[in-house]
């Protein structure tokens, strides 16, 4: 039988910067005042039009509570963040929804949807109709996602405090936690600056921007000197950094002074050394960075981040590790890891435990900047697997497929979803795994807005040194290259079905390589009819100068293959999907909060079929070849 020999190629950087050879933390005074480059560089927001179920999934979103959030919940409608009262405590719920709004907008903008619903004749509005309302008049104002995003962010911009602070300020020089709060509101404004820019030109702005947020780092460094990272901020020290390396990369041109940007590469290295140790965490789970499953989805992502710091090619390792250690002790089939709230001890992947929802969108962002800076197949394999098994997952409802009603934890293997007392998880409350606007916790009502909108910005890349592009997740979209002017039209219903076609048009003179993910499941996957890699980069081919829609076909060809769990147990999956058993639900309304009664109910559910049946496997020569 033939086979194909596959040698497998990771982009890394060399070791230039390396503090010293230490795994994490200790790395020394000395170092090299400059970013290690990505593998992978991702593209900017705004680039990409969403086509195909990817549209159809957006829009959903914001049809549903993405973009109502702002007229009915006093945490977003009334926050503290424009003015208001709500949002108190953590003053982190309008910075979480922003971090998905600000994406959204710009995904909806460039497909033509900034107005998903007009008023009168959807939603709420149904039960708003004001006398002389007939199908040519509004009743009350649209859905429009552009105009929610300009009115918070420049309500942001315009507030900010004299000493560069953005957003509610304790003035505190002893607390320690001041600084999660804005930090979401910063990676909004980021995403916000690089979508005006993308999309409007507009430089004067992305300057304005990337000077207020500098400001207010400066002034967070400057208060770290007494007030050092506690509790929140102490544990998401990662994201902090993130912003900050952001603002290094698009630091010329004069959007950053040379203090500006000693400023921040100091900050990095205070950050790091404040905060939680997560590159020590999950070599053992022994430490200080704590069980939190929010903060580990987070954590995951701080090889990424410290290797462009410190230049520590060790992270590189410990990038693979630590997806493998959560696996091997917390695993779910679903991509994810148990944390209801806690990781559980001792440790379990028992299938019934839970995780939150908060923790698998920030899983998928983790994974992807661990990609994008590492470069192995396999995180973004987990990002992709993540998005499209668990994610849908946390959302119900008796009309099937909005996105009104979510989970604060799902579980992989549930049968209802109802007021749970007892019940097998340890940290959260009785209706944690019920469905709703803000079932245990309202965290994730305003966190679960980033999942989708930076999944699809994360989904093609740039190679940082041959111009080369890459299709990294799958999904139907058109993707424009800024800076080569380079149009990507990927046409798929992946997940859906098996075959991705991948058009590129190269208006230079030069020709781009085109780099296309080969999962690492798809170990039959061809490209254009020849046999190719599973698990790697796969270079497609060069698409010459001046060359309109050359055509690349992606057939994965998946098998359907088990995997085996704790106990005898397996999962079955096809692809990137893993199968499950269909449940007919009953579903009971619990509340109501807003629109009319096909819109933001609470709701418990319970199992109108019989689901406690097993699976009889043939088990020669191997489970999985049955």
């Amino acid at each position: 039988m033939l086979k194909t020999l596959c040698v497998c190629v990771f982009f890394f950087q060399a070791e230039d910067g390396i503090r010293d050879a230490q795994e994490s933390r200790g790395l020394g005074d000395v170092y090299k005042r400059q970013l290690q480059p990505h593998a992978w560089k991702p593209i900017p927001v705004g680039s990409v039009t969403p086509k195909g179920w990817l549209l159809t999934q957006l829009k959903l979103q914001a049809d549903g509570l993405s973009g109502h959030l702002s007229q009915f919940w006093p945490d977003i409608k009334d926050s503290i963040w424009i003015g208001g009262g709500a949002d108190g405590g953590l003053h982190e719920r309008t910075p979480y929804w922003l971090n998905g709004i600000v994406p959204l907008a710009y995904l909806l903008q460039n497909s033509g949807d900034s107005i998903v619903a007009h008023a009168g004749f959807h939603g709420i509005y149904k039960n708003n109709q004001q006398h002389g309302c007939d199908a040519q008049h509004y009743c009350g104002d649209p859905v429009n996602i552009t105009a929610q995003m300009s009115t918070y962010i420049e309500y942001m911009l315009s507030h900010v405090g004299q000493d560069g602070w953005i957003g509610p300020d304790s003035n505190s020089t002893t607390d320690g936690d001041q600084y999660w709060g804005p930090s979401n509101a910063l990676n909004a404004l980021c995403q916000y600056a690089e979508g005006q820019l993308k999309t409007r030109g507009d430089t004067t702005g992305f300057t304005r921007v990337a000077q207020i947020v500098a400001g207010h780092l400066i002034e967070q460094k400057r208060r770290m000197g007494t007030a050092k990272l506690a509790s929140w901020s102490f544990a998401r020290w990662i994201d902090m950094a993130y912003t900050a390396e952001w603002l290094l990369d698009h630091a010329e041109g004069g959007k950053l002074t040379e203090e500006q940007s000693a400023e921040m590469m100091d900050l990095i290295g205070m950050l790091h050394d404040q905060g939680a140790d997560w590159d020590g965490w999950f070599e053992s789970f022994e430490g200080d960075a704590g069980g939190h499953n929010v903060n580990n989805a987070q954590g995951l992502k701080s090889s990424a981040v410290w290797y462009r710091y410190s230049g520590n090619s060790t992270m590189h390792t410990l990038a693979a590790r630590r997806m493998a250690n959560l696996d091997r002790l917390y695993g779910l089939p679903t991509g994810m890891f148990n944390g209801d709230e806690i990781l559980p001890s001792p440790a379990t992947r028992n299938p019934s435990r839970g995780i939150e929802l908060c923790g698998v969108v920030e899983a998928m962002w983790s994974y992807n900047v661990l990609f994008s800076v590492h470069g192995h197949v396999s995180l973004a394999d987990r990002s992709e697997r993540i998005a499209y098994n668990a994610l849908p997952a946390t959302w119900a409802s008796p009309t099937g497929g909005d996105m009104w009603a979510h989970q604060y934890l799902q579980s992989v293997n549930q049968v209802k979803a109802l007021k749970a007392d007892p019940h097998v998880w340890t940290h959260d409350g009785d209706m944690a795994e019920t469905y709703g606007l803000e079932p245990n916790f309202g965290c994730c009502t305003a966190n679960f807005n980033q999942g989708w909108p930076k999944f699809a910005h994360m989904a093609v890349y740039e190679h940082p040194s041959d111009n080369g592009i890459a299709v990294v997740l799958y999904a139907p979209m058109k993707v424009e290259i800024g800076s080569t002017g380079v149009v990507v039209e990927v046409e798929t219903g992946y997940p859906f079905n098996d075959t991705v076609v991948v058009s590129v048009t190269n208006p230079t003179l030069d020709p781009v390589p085109l780099y296309l993910r080969v999962p690492g499941w798809a170990d039959k996957a061809t490209i254009n009819g020849e046999e190719v890699c599973n698990g790697s980069m796969h270079m497609a081919g060069s698409v010459g100068p001046k060359r309109v829609n050359q055509t690349f076909t992606l057939d994965l060809n998946p098998r359907i293959r088990l995997e085996e769990w704790d106990n005898g147990a397996v999962s079955v999956h096809r692809g990137v999907l893993m199968y499950s058993f269909p449940i007919g639900p009953n579903y009971t309304v619990t509340g109501h909060h807003f629109g009319d009664a096909t819109m933001s109910n609470d709701y418990s559910l319970d199992s109108t079929d019989p689901w406690n049946f097993a699976c009889l496997l043939y088990t020669s020569p191997s489970p999985r070849d049955s």
